[in-house]
């Protein structure tokens, strides 16, 4: 049976979280932290990385920690969230070609989003690069009460569409939340990463999006030799 959706993560890997905030952290230091305090740039940005651990500490925890550790006057914590809340999206970037990729494939299969987070951060990102114009589902962990890797999360779109998970691809970032997750409803995953994989998770993996068609080929192809 050959394939006839694609699921995609949000965060590292349609969009390039890292380099978006880096891009966002300059913004917010030269306009909100620079006029109150002479903490550098690069001290700044790789102190809130650390905090962070890749999303998984919430922001107000990561900003009371910076201005602990920094001493800020003249900012709060509170202040740098809202900045947060309602720059970040204007300074996120994709990946290089994700759009072309969307477009291309929404000729093809069906596509859906699925990402945990804050509704109103992923919403205010899928709005910016009108990612709502080529996914449907797009189900959020929040809206929904559910999270990566919850099976329940992953079938949502499954029976919107009426179709099987093994015709379904799923493409994230994510060792457990994503490829793991996927896999144990009966998916085929593809890993997307960023940087050479040692002992990947998955069968696939793909650094650049050049290498996600001849994957697809190879799958239905394969399919089709089994029918």
């Amino acid at each position: 049976m050959t394939l006839s959706a694609v699921l995609f993560d949000l965060d590292e890997t349609l969009l390039d979280r890292t380099t978006s905030l880096q891009l966002f952290l300059k913004s917010q230091h030269a306009r909100l932290i620079a006029p109150v305090s002479t903490c550098p740039l690069d001290a700044y940005q790789t102190l809130f990385l650390t905090f962070d651990q890749n999303g998984l500490v919430w922001k107000d925890v990561v900003y009371q920690k910076l201005i602990t550790h920094f001493q800020f006057e003249g900012v709060t914590a509170t202040e740098l969230l809202q900045d947060y809340l309602s720059s970040f999206a204007s300074s996120s970037v994709l990946f290089p070609q994700t759009l072309d990729l969307l477009q291309r494939l929404s000729q093809t299969y069906r596509l859906g989003l699925i990402t945990n987070g804050r509704s109103d951060l992923q919403r205010s990102v899928i709005a910016h690069h009108q990612l709502q114009t080529f996914f449907d589902p797009i189900l959020i962990s929040e809206e929904v009460g559910l999270a990566k890797p919850d099976p329940a999360l992953f079938l949502r779109p499954v029976q919107d569409w009426g179709v099987i998970p093994e015709q379904v691809l799923f493409i994230g970032d994510h060792p457990l939340h994503d490829i793991k997750g996927a896999e144990a409803v009966g998916m085929t995953a593809v890993l997307k990463s960023n940087q050479p994989v040692v002992n990947s998770p998955s069968s696939y993996t793909v650094n650049d999006w050049s290498e996600l068609e001849p994957i697809l080929i190879q799958l239905n192809s394969e399919r089709r030799s089994r029918l």
